[in-house]
Protein backbone atom coordinates (compact mmCIF):
# COMPACT_ATOMS: atom_id res chain seq x y z
CA UNK A 1 0.00 0.00 0.00
CA UNK A 2 1.38 3.23 -0.56
CA UNK A 3 0.31 4.96 2.26
CA UNK A 4 1.86 2.48 4.58
CA UNK A 5 5.36 2.73 2.02
CA UNK A 6 8.54 4.20 3.07
CA UNK A 7 11.44 4.67 1.18
CA UNK A 8 13.52 2.59 3.31
CA UNK A 9 10.74 -0.20 2.42
CA UNK A 10 11.23 -0.19 -0.66
CA UNK A 11 14.82 0.19 -1.49
CA UNK A 12 16.74 -1.22 1.42
CA UNK A 13 17.85 -0.30 4.85
CA UNK A 14 20.89 -1.38 7.53
CA UNK A 15 20.45 -3.15 10.36
CA UNK A 16 23.15 -5.02 12.68
CA UNK A 17 23.02 -8.32 12.44
CA UNK A 18 22.98 -10.34 15.80
CA UNK A 19 25.37 -13.01 15.60
CA UNK A 20 28.44 -10.71 14.61
CA UNK A 21 26.81 -6.73 15.27
CA UNK A 22 28.24 -6.27 11.83
CA UNK A 23 25.90 -3.75 9.91
CA UNK A 24 23.69 -5.45 6.90
CA UNK A 25 21.63 -4.35 4.16
CA UNK A 26 18.29 -5.88 4.15
CA UNK A 27 16.20 -5.30 0.50
CA UNK A 28 13.14 -3.31 0.58
CA UNK A 29 10.07 -4.16 -2.15
CA UNK A 30 11.92 -2.53 -4.80
CA UNK A 31 14.81 -4.60 -4.78
CA UNK A 32 13.73 -7.72 -4.02
CA UNK A 33 11.56 -7.28 -7.40
CA UNK A 34 14.20 -6.98 -9.18
CA UNK A 35 12.93 -9.40 -12.61
CA UNK A 36 9.95 -8.97 -11.38
CA UNK A 37 6.94 -6.85 -10.76
CA UNK A 38 6.25 -4.39 -7.69
CA UNK A 39 2.81 -3.94 -7.31
CA UNK A 40 1.93 -0.47 -5.14
CA UNK A 41 -1.71 0.39 -4.29
CA UNK A 42 -3.01 3.54 -2.98
CA UNK A 43 -0.05 5.48 -5.05
CA UNK A 44 -1.99 8.59 -4.74
CA UNK A 45 -1.19 8.23 -1.03
CA UNK A 46 2.58 7.39 -0.66
CA UNK A 47 4.71 10.45 0.67
CA UNK A 48 7.00 12.58 -1.24
CA UNK A 49 10.07 11.19 0.34
CA UNK A 50 8.66 7.55 -0.64
CA UNK A 51 7.94 8.96 -4.21
CA UNK A 52 11.38 10.36 -5.04
CA UNK A 53 13.40 6.75 -4.65
CA UNK A 54 11.04 5.66 -7.71
CA UNK A 55 12.85 8.61 -9.64
CA UNK A 56 15.94 6.48 -9.99
CA UNK A 57 14.32 3.05 -10.37
CA UNK A 58 12.00 3.84 -12.89
CA UNK A 59 15.01 5.84 -14.54
CA UNK A 60 17.52 3.67 -13.96
CA UNK A 61 16.60 0.46 -12.58
CA UNK A 62 19.32 1.00 -9.63
CA UNK A 63 18.80 1.73 -5.99
CA UNK A 64 21.85 3.80 -4.59
CA UNK A 65 22.48 3.15 -0.69
CA UNK A 66 25.11 4.88 1.30
CA UNK A 67 24.46 4.11 4.86
CA UNK A 68 26.59 3.36 7.68
CA UNK A 69 29.10 3.01 6.00
CA UNK A 70 27.70 0.78 3.06
CA UNK A 71 28.00 2.54 -0.11
CA UNK A 72 26.76 -0.03 -2.94
CA UNK A 73 23.98 0.13 -5.82
CA UNK A 74 21.23 -2.39 -6.62
CA UNK A 75 19.97 -3.58 -9.06
CA UNK A 76 15.99 -2.85 -9.16
CA UNK A 77 15.12 -3.84 -12.97
CA UNK A 78 11.44 -4.20 -12.16
CA UNK A 79 8.29 -3.39 -13.28
CA UNK A 80 5.84 -1.24 -11.21
CA UNK A 81 2.33 -1.65 -11.32
CA UNK A 82 0.69 1.25 -9.31
CA UNK A 83 -2.85 2.04 -8.98
CA UNK A 84 -4.46 5.55 -7.68
CA UNK A 85 -7.39 6.99 -6.78
CA UNK A 86 -8.59 10.68 -8.09
CA UNK A 87 -8.37 13.62 -5.89
CA UNK A 88 -11.95 14.05 -4.70
CA UNK A 89 -13.10 10.39 -4.64
CA UNK A 90 -14.39 10.66 -8.40
CA UNK A 91 -12.61 11.34 -11.56
CA UNK A 92 -13.68 14.80 -12.92
CA UNK A 93 -13.47 14.63 -16.82
CA UNK A 94 -12.45 18.33 -17.25
CA UNK A 95 -9.37 17.93 -15.41
CA UNK A 96 -6.29 16.09 -16.69
CA UNK A 97 -5.41 12.65 -15.91
CA UNK A 98 -2.34 14.57 -14.09
CA UNK A 99 -4.64 16.98 -12.31
CA UNK A 100 -6.90 14.32 -11.34
CA UNK A 101 -4.11 12.17 -10.01
CA UNK A 102 -2.53 14.54 -8.43
CA UNK A 103 1.42 13.08 -8.94
CA UNK A 104 3.95 15.03 -10.44
CA UNK A 105 4.42 14.71 -14.24
CA UNK A 106 8.12 14.35 -13.42
CA UNK A 107 6.76 10.88 -12.03
CA UNK A 108 4.17 9.94 -14.21
CA UNK A 109 6.03 10.63 -17.56
CA UNK A 110 8.27 7.77 -15.98
CA UNK A 111 5.34 4.79 -16.55
CA UNK A 112 5.07 3.45 -20.55
CA UNK A 113 0.92 3.16 -19.93
CA UNK A 114 -1.39 4.60 -17.81
CA UNK A 115 -4.86 3.43 -17.91
CA UNK A 116 -8.05 5.06 -16.34
CA UNK A 117 -10.71 2.58 -14.52
CA UNK A 118 -13.94 4.41 -14.64
CA UNK A 119 -16.52 3.56 -12.71
CA UNK A 120 -20.16 5.12 -14.41
CA UNK A 121 -22.37 5.64 -11.29
CA UNK A 122 -25.28 3.65 -12.03
CA UNK A 123 -27.85 2.78 -8.93
CA UNK A 124 -29.21 -0.63 -10.82
CA UNK A 125 -25.88 -2.22 -11.94
CA UNK A 126 -24.48 -0.63 -8.56
CA UNK A 127 -26.68 -2.42 -6.70
CA UNK A 128 -26.20 -6.19 -8.83
CA UNK A 129 -22.77 -6.07 -8.78
CA UNK A 130 -23.21 -5.12 -4.38
CA UNK A 131 -25.25 -8.13 -4.30
CA UNK A 132 -23.29 -10.58 -6.33
CA UNK A 133 -20.27 -9.50 -4.19
CA UNK A 134 -22.34 -10.17 -1.02
CA UNK A 135 -23.63 -13.67 -2.49
CA UNK A 136 -19.25 -14.81 -3.38
CA UNK A 137 -18.38 -14.63 0.36
CA UNK A 138 -21.73 -15.05 2.25
CA UNK A 139 -23.53 -18.02 0.05
CA UNK A 140 -26.60 -18.84 2.52
CA UNK A 141 -27.56 -15.03 2.99
CA UNK A 142 -28.14 -15.03 -0.60
CA UNK A 143 -30.18 -18.30 -0.50
CA UNK A 144 -32.32 -17.17 2.57
CA UNK A 145 -32.73 -13.56 0.76
CA UNK A 146 -33.82 -15.42 -2.14
CA UNK A 147 -36.25 -18.14 -0.52
CA UNK A 148 -37.88 -15.24 1.67
CA UNK A 149 -38.65 -13.20 -1.48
Amino acid sequence: SGKGSSAVGLTAYVTRDPETNNFVLESGALVLSDRGVCCIDEFDKMSESARSVLHEVMEQQTVSIAKAGIICSLNARTSILASANPVESRYNPSLSVIDNIDLPPTLLSRFDLIYLLLDKPNERTDRQLARHLVALYAPEASRARRTAS
